[in-house]
């Protein structure tokens, strides 16, 4: 297998883990950093396992997701207050653009862009998968001491035969 990483950074965003019992629990900000990992089995013409210049889509979801945003919990207690007093559109005088995800500590960001590049990858048709073109791992950085790596288990098939003896 051959693999390459794609490194996206300063990427200012704030979010808030609400029941954190320290700090983490007020809004607060980060620069995030993504480092994405890609493997396939088979090089394209050129190869590359995959043209990382071409990855502009994973730039734009990346930038739409994580440049000046709240990122927040859907389970945030107070996710419908602040989308009704501060949150999204800034012709109607609101002051963020918040962004609902699942969980929004290192982990939780890790997998949701994993889950999101992955299907992009998958969602660019049969030229990178017949190559075996796949994201190996995402890690997220929140600063530079702390970063946390998703990637998903390997699925192995294994036979349900039995022999006689």
């Amino acid at each position: 297998m051959f693999t390459v990483k794609k490194v996206y950074r300063d990427l200012p965003a704030a979010h808030r883990q609400p029941t954190h019992e320290g700090h983490c629990r007020f809004i607060h900000g980060h620069n995030w950093e993504f480092h994405i990992s890609f493997g396939c089995d088979t090089r394209d013409k050129n190869g590359f396992v995959i043209d990382v210049g071409a990855l502009g889509f994973v730039k734009d979801f990346l930038v739409a997701k994580f440049d000046h945003t709240l990122l927040l919990n859907g389970d945030d207690p107070l996710l419908p207050l602040l989308e009704q007093t501060i949150g999204e559109d800034d012709e109607d005088g609101y002051c963020a653009k918040i962004v609902v995800v699942q969980n929004c500590g290192m982990e939780g960001l890790a997998q949701y862009v994993f889950e999101k590049v992955d299907q992009f990858i998958y969602s660019q048709g049969p030229v990178l998968m017949e190559r075996g073109v796949r994201v190996l791992a995402v890690t997220c950085f929140e600063d530079s001491k702390n970063s946390a790596c998703y990637c998903p288990p390997l699925v192995t098939v294994t036979s349900n035969s039995t022999t006689d003896e």
